[in-house]
């Protein structure tokens, strides 16, 4: 009975985590389709968004894939900023 009440408590957790998970993957197959690589990017517990792009990326490629990312319904929103760091591409 303690297993139960014990899982039953760390589900909603457990389905938090899928969440940043999730988004995270949907975000890397969209920048990957769209060919924006140098970027750093992460999500929090909600599926929210943080992404970075490197100065290499231009601000058309940022444009088409705000746009691709904000149609996904795996990701809730989207923070980003174009800095003037440069970022090894993501794989």
């Amino acid at each position: 009975m303690k297993k139960l009440i014990a899982a039953l408590m760390l589900f909603p957790a457990l389905a938090w985590a899928d969440m940043a998970k999730h988004a995270e993957y949907v975000a890397e197959q969209v920048l990957v389709e769209e060919n924006v690589l140098f970027v750093y990017f992460t999500a929090n517990d909600e599926g929210r968004l943080t992404i970075l792009f490197g100065r290499q990326v231009p601000d058309w490629q940022i444009e088409a894939v705000l746009v691709r990312l904000n149609a996904e319904p795996a990701i809730r929103g989207i923070t980003h900023a174009k800095v003037e760091n440069d970022f090894c591409p993501i794989r």
